[in-house]
């Protein structure tokens, strides 16, 4: 058993096809990595069963590199980044690492993003997330403008500008009234609180689920924009990886509705049994939710299923959707649902 005691993990899911490029990204990301300013770090890269065999056997020079400091662990059988992080986040805990550092095999950590977190966890007992904002690299590595960011990437920027959610049940105004904020490469996770609440066994959305879990169990929210992560968009291609795994945007949507409602729905379930909210609280929040996820949809150009949202919460109380549509600034397009 390796002892990481006092260390952080970092944990990068890997899956590669014959793309020459993704080579490229992995040694950019691993080069942040290595150049942190705090070098009290380990990290694991979990192989989701690339079906380029030269891509897994390059893993084996990147390890050559620091060998003392990089695990490899090879699945047999492909299940999703989520279910890759699960497992390094197991061999975080096994073996005694402090907190765990998610970061995407194409995304890249800002160089004092360790040292900063461990600050923060030290210095706040209660905290077990640590989050950033993010800026968007294409596959140059270069920023991409803001308005070739899609809706919903502008509306996770813009959730982090003035007050970001941060504390006990941060949850709640995530879900009910920013929407989707930590980027998962741009977040850092108590590795006692990750191995609690694990991503679950979904392709999209897997992190905002988890994160709901994280934050209504119990789990502080810290927010620090000084280490942004370069979150990398390919904009030469169709879309996303998840979104290509679901079948393209529609179906993507449809699972991300699917999944952040669960999510949320398992994050009242705990608030409940935790006495952190009231039963009579319920209701309000699901609407709430509802629209919020709804207007995400909106500005993806996705009215049906924005709409759809609204029906939702008008099915659990309409007067009560009404008001809120008013409240959250939503008319303009929400009382299409009661026309």
């Amino acid at each position: 058993m390796t002892n990481l005691k006092g260390k952080a993990c970092f944990v990068i899911p890997h899956w590669r096809d014959e793309n020459n490029i993704t080579k490229t990204y992995l040694d950019e990301t691993m080069d942040t990595i290595f150049n942190q300013t705090d070098s009290d770090w380990h990290c694991v890269i979990i192989d989701d069963v690339s079906p380029c065999k030269e891509a897994v056997d390059y893993l084996e020079e990147v390890k050559a590199k620091a060998p003392e400091k990089i695990t490899i662990i090879k699945q047999t059988v492909n299940a999703g980044p989520g279910h890759c992080r699960n497992v390094g986040i197991r061999f975080a805990y096994e073996n005694n690492a402090d907190f765990v550092v998610f970061i995407d095999a194409d995304d890249l950590s800002d160089l004092k993003r360790v040292e900063v977190a461990r600050k923060v966890f030290a210095a706040d007992p209660e905290a077990s997330v640590v989050y950033s904002t993010f800026k968007v690299i294409d596959e140059n590595s270069k920023e991409v403008e803001w308005d070739n960011l899609s809706g919903s990437i502008q509306e996770i920027i813009e959730g982090h500008q003035g007050n970001p959610p941060q504390g006990i049940n941060a949850w709640i105004e995530i879900g009910t009234e920013k929407g989707y904020t930590n980027l998962t490469s741009a977040t850092c996770v108590r590795t006692d609180v990750a191995y609690k609440y694990p991503f679950p066994p979904e392709k999209v959305s897997e992190d905002s689920h988890c994160w709901m879990r994280y934050s209504a169990g119990g789990g502080k929210f810290v927010y620090n924009g000084e280490i942004p992560t370069m979150y990398r968009i390919p904009q030469n291609t169709a879309g996303s990886a998840s979104r290509s795994r679901e079948g393209g945007r529609r179906a993507f949507y449809e699972t991300k509705i699917r999944v952040d409602t669960d999510g949320f729905v398992r994050a009242i379930e705990i608030a409940l049994t935790n006495g952190k909210i009231k039963v009579e609280e319920r209701d309000e929040l699901m609407i709430k939710f509802s629209l919020k996820l709804g207007e995400t949809m909106r500005r993806e150009d996705q009215m049906d299923l924005a709409l759809g949202e609204v029906n939702i919460a008008k099915a659990i109380n309409a007067d009560l959707t009404k008001t809120w549509v008013e409240k959250m600034g939503f008319a303009g397009w929400a009382m299409k649902a009661f026309e």
